[in-house]
């Protein structure tokens, strides 16, 4: 990977477009999701630099900065990005109380066994890379069933860290209940994302990596598509962690299982979106790693045991009746 910035990836990350059928792109709807996310990492970001501004003087000065005009500048973009954050976060779709939906969990495991769904390959959202004049290199990825590849060679001339973001998206839609179901209840789901990076270079004064995902959903596809661009029902963190990484070699890893529930709609055709997010930051300086085992971000089911399970999620279906009654078990 060369140092070189990619002219083109920077036009789009600008220019959002929207098709000639009207519906917004991929790029466009994950925007808006995307850009809530990074400012709530760079509030935290700046918080800490600020905290740690007593240990950065010296190397500031090495650089052949000024510590005071440095802190000065932390402290506007703080106050910059705190007044973005005022407005509050959009409310998130309701699902199944957590008791209710850990305790249906808990009696699924042996009444009403998970069944998998293996997911599409994902596809490219949303790539922001900084000013050119600023910094330069790119993420980048390749998708294929059950995970994606990713490497990097990105750099920065700057004191100040400079953000590359870069998002992808699952829809995975579920069969639909059979007819057995005349009056749904409610779908569960659970499935397991991780991310593993080996940095072959990192050599920075400041940076960052933070790795997220983000879940939404639709109990009928078919008539109200996902849409990436409203509230989700669950987002978290994988990896947030700074730069540069410890160990010999470096080497930052993480995951989490995602549960969730869905309220079902007779005749609904149920589906999931998933938006996992990619965020780094570099503050003077370089980072290299490259895409295989360690430049990878897997999705699997939680029971997976070979590599046939990579790409599957679980689910399963629970009758209102059976919904009502562990409602009422949890409300007693």
């Amino acid at each position: 990977m060369s140092r070189q910035k990619s002219s083109e990836r920077e036009h789009d990350a600008k220019n959002p477009t929207v098709p000639a059928t009207g519906r917004p792109s991929a790029r466009a709807q994950t925007s808006s999701v995307a850009r809530r996310t990074l400012q709530e990492v760079q509030h935290a970001r700046l918080a800490s630099r600020l905290r740690e501004l007593g240990g950065a003087r010296d190397a500031i000065r090495a650089l052949g900065g000024d510590p005071d005009r440095y802190a000065s500048g932390l402290a506007k973009q703080y106050g910059e990005v705190s007044q973005e954050l005022r407005d509050p976060a959009p409310r998130q779709a309701a699902s199944l109380p957590p008791r209710v939906a850990k305790l249906l969990d808990r009696f699924g495991d042996i009444f009403n066994p998970w069944l998998t769904v293996l997911a599409p390959i994902g596809s490219a959202g949303l790539v922001q890379v900084p000013p050119a004049s600023k910094a330069g290199g790119a993420i980048r990825s390749e998708t294929f069933h059950g995970g994606i590849a990713v490497g990097g060679d990105i750099y920065a001339d700057d004191v100040d860290e400079q953000w590359w973001v870069n998002t992808w998206q699952y829809v995975v839609p579920f069969p639909a209940p059979s007819s057995n179901f005349p009056n749904p209840g409610s779908l569960s789901y659970r499935f397991t994302v991780g991310g593993s990076f080996g940095f072959y270079r990192q050599d920075v004064v400041s940076g960052s990596v933070h790795l997220y995902a983000t879940v939404f959903t639709t109990n009928d596809i078919v008539t109200r598509p996902i849409q990436f661009s409203q509230p989700p029902v669950s987002s978290q963190f994988l990896i947030n962690a700074t730069l540069p990484a410890p160990g010999v070699p470096p080497f930052l890893n993480g995951g989490a299982q995602i549960n969730g529930t869905i309220a079902l709609a007779p005749g609904g055709n149920p589906a999931i979106g998933i938006l996992i997010g990619l965020i780094f930051s570099v503050g003077n300086g370089y980072v290299q790693f490259f895409p295989g085992e360690t430049g990878e971000i897997p999705l699997s089911n939680p029971d997976a045991i070979s590599p046939t399970d990579v790409g599957h999620l679980e689910y399963r279906y629970d009758q209102t009746f059976w919904v009502n009654a562990v409602s009422k078990l949890v409300d007693s």
